[in-house]
């Protein structure tokens, strides 16, 4: 779990660097290594305003290669932590959580994660990838070992024929 304790932390800005690893975060550690998130916290009062930036290295799987390759990943958000009377039930916004009065510390986790996930790209094509050329034909059909689940389909086209 990748938690904050704020008992200690008096009004005003304050920065951390830490240091999680894959299992802080419930990630599987094949998939993401030199993990390190930066956060400043802006505490006033009943409110705390966190932002933090994260990167990691992530293992990959080319789309175009299937071959593994890492790639650097990063990612930020922000979010505001409030007391709960003043997160509306009905018109939630994703970027408040509840702070209770007397609140020993944040977690950061789940935050943390989603943005990690998010930021792995869509497309993921290996260095050099693009330039490889790819087989787009793979010769003429073989005409001798016609799958059988074909033949009711063939017999429906020759009789809309008839």
């Amino acid at each position: 779990m990748l938690q904050i304790d704020i008992r200690r932390l008096e009004r005003g800005v304050h920065e951390l660097e830490i240091s999680p690893t894959a299992d802080d975060l419930e990630l599987d550690p094949k998939d993401f290594t030199d993990l390190n998130v930066g956060v400043r916290l802006d505490i006033g009062g009943s409110r705390m305003y966190v932002q933090f930036w994260v990167s990691a290295t992530a293992s990959l799987i080319c789309d175009r290669t299937l071959e593994a390759f890492t790639q650097p990943i990063e990612g930020s958000f922000a979010v505001v932590f409030v007391p709960p009377k003043e997160i509306d039930a009905e018109n939630e916004d994703d970027r408040l959580f509840p702070l209770e009065d007397g609140a020993e510390e944040i977690d950061l986790t789940d935050i943390v994660r989603d943005t990690l996930l998010l930021s792995v790209p869509i497309r993921k094509i290996a260095p050099g990838a693009e330039d490889e050329d790819l087989p787009t034909s793979f010769g003429a059909p073989d005409d001798g070992d016609e799958d059988p689940r074909w033949a009711a389909l063939k017999a429906l086209g020759s009789s809309s024929k008839k």
